[in-house]
């Protein structure tokens, strides 16, 4: 009600009530119609981030990127769960050494550890070659990338060695099959 131009107690508690009932019904969320479905609502993770890429560096230079389709990342353990990823390791010049993909890992956010499961191809740029197996390993601290799972490497001429386990450097250069058995493909 109007006085005079003024507005009397009682409307503007009136409105005041009313406006407050309104926010209230307006915020409250309806049951079914969730915003997320019910296995993200039950996550433990504290983030999830969908197409993730990040990048790894030492003393400032850019080593790595990692990326993948869906990352769920716990603040307390600095670790990330990744789904269908790939990892890009560079040289010296970041031109690109190896990279890995799985369909699934961890990442080690505080120490950029790595493992990589589930077809794990690794694939070294310097020789067209790649190395298959299950489960992955990668440790910036050793320099060392390595497979505890049955390998096998194919060269870009076609050759195959396979055995029950590898270890490299990050180079390359030294790549071990524990217990080595091979065949030659074709020689073009």
């Amino acid at each position: 009600m109007v006085n005079d131009g003024h507005w009397t107690r009682s409307t503007a508690c009136g409105l005041l009530l009313l406006g407050s009932t309104l926010s209230f019904t307006a915020c409250q969320a309806d049951p079914d119609n969730q915003v997320a479905n019910p296995e993200l609502l039950s996550m433990d993770a504290d983030q999830v981030a969908f197409g993730m890429t990040s990048f790894l560096s030492a003393r400032g230079v850019r080593e790595g990127r990692v990326q993948a389709d869906t990352a769920y990342i716990y603040a307390d353990s600095a670790m990330a769960n990744l789904r269908q990823m790939e990892i890009t390791f560079y040289d010296e010049d970041g031109r690109p050494r190896a990279t890995v993909t799985g369909r699934s890992g961890q990442w080690k956010r505080d120490t950029d550890r790595m493992i990589a499961r589930g077809d794990v191809v690794l694939f070294i740029h310097q020789d067209s070659s790649k190395l298959e197996t299950q489960e992955l390993f990668y440790d910036p601290d050793l320099d060392r990338v390595w497979s505890d799972s049955t390998t096998v490497r194919t060269m870009a001429n076609g050759s195959v060695t396979s055995g029950s386990a590898f270890e490299s450097d990050m180079s390359f250069d030294n790549i071990r099959i524990t217990g080595a058995r091979g065949s030659v493909g074709r020689v073009f």
